[in-house]
């Protein structure tokens, strides 16, 4: 699917999630999330089923623009709620035909929600929502930091962290 057909916004959601594969219960990485599906990547093994099972954990991040400064530099990314949700999923892509091998060498796979509840579709919309929004916010402190001499970068630093990001890369 062309970027221009993108049905919905996708964010960063880059963390470990729990997939069964025939009889076992394996770790991949999820890279990003949308209301429509997961980019998966770092298989223990790449399932040759039609649909699978995802756990994904889902922080509730608050929105970082209506909370003041002392307060994000008081919150910790542990106080955030989790969700745990449970939903099964399609690749976008066939494997017919891949050996083992080849399946090894995959890095990454786009999969498609089947039958995802409301309820969990309002939580992965209300991720992706705030996330975006902090992402503006932290973009807006980035501008800031670039125009601005004093800017607090230790500031910039925790709402960085908070979202995931390394808070030590170098700033230029």
């Amino acid at each position: 699917m062309s970027r221009a057909n993108r049905q919905h916004l996708k964010t960063p959601l880059n963390t470990e999630v729990v997939y069964n594969f025939e009889d076992y219960v394996l770790k991949a990485r999820c890279l990003n999330i949308s209301e429509g599906g997961v980019l998966l990547s770092s298989f223990g093994r790449v399932p040759n089923q039609l649909s699978f099972h995802v756990m994904l954990p889902l922080v509730q991040y608050l929105e970082f623009s209506k909370l003041s400064t002392q307060r994000i530099m008081s919150i910790e990314k542990e106080a955030f709620e989790i969700n745990v949700i449970r939903v099964q999923v399609h690749p976008v892509r066939s494997f017919e035909g891949m050996s083992d091998t080849d399946k090894i060498m995959l890095t990454n796979i786009g999969c498609q929600f089947i039958g995802l509840s409301s309820g969990d579709q309002a939580l992965i919309q209300s991720y992706v929502e705030t996330y975006s929004r902090n992402m503006i916010f932290l973009l807006g402190l980035f501008e800031n930091a670039g125009a601005k001499k004093g800017t607090n970068i230790v500031f910039l630093r925790k709402v960085a962290r908070l979202l995931g990001y390394d808070s030590e890369l170098k700033i230029p």
